[in-house]
């Protein structure tokens, strides 16, 4: 199809496929629309997770952080997620398995060293 081939009409299906999943099954995984990134978008991304923290918006500031291994390269989204780790590591009220669990995630896309 020629909507398959326009990135704009992706994003729209792709939108509206998710947009039917979550309407049609409340306890489905979650589903997300992801945009790819514009160059100079990386202090955004600092930023965005920094207002989220500030907000004691933690878990969606972890979401944020996953979604963006689709925007950026692999050493790129590594080095935002050990930021964020050190970021949630000097916040008490955090639990240390949440923590946890988004470290091992991170980890599994530590670029090799060749």
């Amino acid at each position: 199809m020629a909507e398959d081939s326009d990135f704009i009409m992706r994003q729209i299906k792709s939108f509206a496929e998710g947009f039917g999943y979550m309407v049609g099954k409340k306890d489905g995984e979650k589903t997300e629309v992801v945009f790819e990134q514009q160059q100079g978008q990386g202090d955004k991304i600092h930023r965005d997770i920094t207002e989220l923290l500030m907000h004691q918006k933690y878990e969606q500031a972890i979401q944020y952080v996953y979604a963006q291994k689709f925007t950026l390269e692999e050493g790129q989204y590594f080095i935002l997620g050990q930021w964020l780790l050190g970021k949630l590591s000097d916040i008490p009220e955090i639990s240390q398995d949440v923590i946890e669990e988004f470290r091992i995630n991170i980890e599994k896309h530590r670029p090799s060293i060749n």
